[in-house]
């Protein structure tokens, strides 16, 4: 079955050799950088959080009932990734210090539990098919989804950044009106989405309104639709690629070659080396891996969840 993602829409409209190198060879590094693994670690630090409060509570008092619990299991999390060799980068903040600080920390000022909103899923995984002929589907994963104190529900994007988006930057990003129309076009009925971001920059005197940010989002039938349309479109230009051999496809992956992009992409290495015809297949071998593709289906706690 074809199938496009959010992600790789987002790759393929960055750079054409990143999306060649991510999607068509199916590489990614072998370690993260220490920016992208601060995202990844917190990421895994709230879910298992939000994991255990649906574990111990279905309604809303239950759960916050059950917030130390979480807290607890979150401490856990922490110190395995720890262990595992997990280590902040030297221009961020400490990840210890974003989530668990006492003062400012996203912990200590957690807003969906102590507002009375009810945690319904968390690392919820979609597959939308969108054409029937094809099987053609846009596959996802929404990080939570979550039942707002009048009952709408609501999906949640957590975004570990290093500074606050705008409100210029969410008018244009499509992540949350992708998600909250392929959420609605499969039946569930969604009212809006939010970013819950947590800073990364190092600040002299933290705070919790400088630390965490819950951005809300209630983008109109328009835009929902527009931005899924692009993502339609892009996603049908990419499967016409795929459909090439490699050969013809590693003919086509023209470089975006813009400093923005290139200082933070982790095939930088390896589209340089091969600019200059050296041994990519070593640094292949040496410093990349294939990336394992996950299939998707309807997770059951989101099946019939308008009750």
């Amino acid at each position: 079955m074809p199938s496009v993602s959010h992600s790789e829409v987002d790759s393929y409209l960055l750079c054409r050799r990143k999306h060649y190198y991510g999607y068509g060879l199916s590489l990614q590094r072998v370690q993260e950088s220490a920016s992208l693994a601060t995202g990844t670690a917190g990421h895994k630090i709230l879910e298992v959080f939000y994991t255990r409060i649906m574990e111990l509570g279905a309604t809303a008092e239950e759960q916050k009932e059950s917030f130390q619990a979480g807290l607890e299991s979150a401490l856990v999390a922490f110190d395995e990734i720890t262990k595992d060799g997990y280590e902040d980068a030297n221009n961020r903040a400490r990840l210890e210090d974003v989530l668990f600080n006492k003062d400012y920390g996203y912990f200590a000022n957690e807003f969906f539990l102590n507002n009375g909103w009810r945690v319904l899923a968390v690392e919820a995984e979609f597959n939308l098919q969108y054409d029937d002929e094809t099987e053609a589907s846009y596959p996802f994963v929404v990080d939570m989804i979550v039942e707002d104190p009048d009952g709408k529900y609501v999906v949640i994007d957590h975004k570990f950044v290093y500074d606050f988006y705008t409100p210029a930057q969410t008018d244009l990003q499509p992540q949350i009106p992708k998600y909250i129309g392929a959420l609605r076009a499969l039946g569930h009925e969604i009212s809006y989405g939010a970013y819950n971001m947590l800073r990364t920059r190092k600040l002299k005197e933290p705070t919790p309104e400088s630390n965490n940010y819950l951005m809300l989002l209630k983008p109109n039938s328009s835009r929902i639709v527009n931005t899924f349309m692009e993502q339609l479109g892009v996603a049908a230009e990419i499967q016409a690629l795929k459909e090439l051999t490699i050969e013809e496809q590693d003919k086509r992956a023209y470089r975006t070659a813009n400093k923005m992009v290139c200082q933070s992409c982790s095939f930088r290495d390896l589209c340089s080396i091969e600019l200059m015809d050296g041994n990519v297949e070593l640094l292949k071998k040496t410093d990349y891996k294939v990336r394992e593709r996950k299939s998707f289906t309807v997770p059951s706690e989101m099946k019939g969840n308008d009750e």
